[in-house]
């Protein structure tokens, strides 16, 4: 698999240096970019990272520019993907994390998340976690 799905807590803990997560969200994406990995963040997901920093027109601009500069991919919802979605929040995990997963099973990518919850809906439906955060 060629590409890497981003979860929420990924991109807010590479954008924010002051996040638990940040030295190893930078890590792996480090890591992913110079595999030449796709990075792939479902709309859903990427609006969810910018709530915090759209309080702020400077702050917004900085994420969405580090975004862009890292080279994600923003890939919109299709309505297979929304009803699947939906379905994953029966796993535990919210409905941002359900469209996370659903875009990686749709684009057969693997995901990128520190979400317990949503490393767990992963074994159950036999989605990979990208490899850089295993280690």
């Amino acid at each position: 698999m060629s590409g890497c799905v981003l979860d929420t807590d990924v991109v807010i803990a590479a954008l924010d240096d002051e996040d638990a997560h940040h030295r190893a969200a930078r890590r792996a994406l480090s890591a992913m970019i110079e595999r030449e990995t796709t990075l792939l963040l479902s709309t859903v997901n990427y609006a969810e990272a910018l709530v915090r920093p759209a309080g702020d027109e400077r702050l917004l601009r900085l994420a969405t520019d580090a975004i862009a500069v890292l080279g994600v991919r923003i890939v919109a919802p299709t309505p297979p993907v929304a009803r699947d979605a939906a379905r994953h929040r029966g796993l535990g995990v919210s409905l941002a994390d359900g469209f996370a997963i659903a875009t990686a099973q749709a684009h057969g990518a693997t995901v990128a998340s520190f979400d317990r919850r949503v490393r767990r809906a992963l074994r159950t439906l036999g989605v990979t976690l990208a490899l850089e955060l295993t280690r």
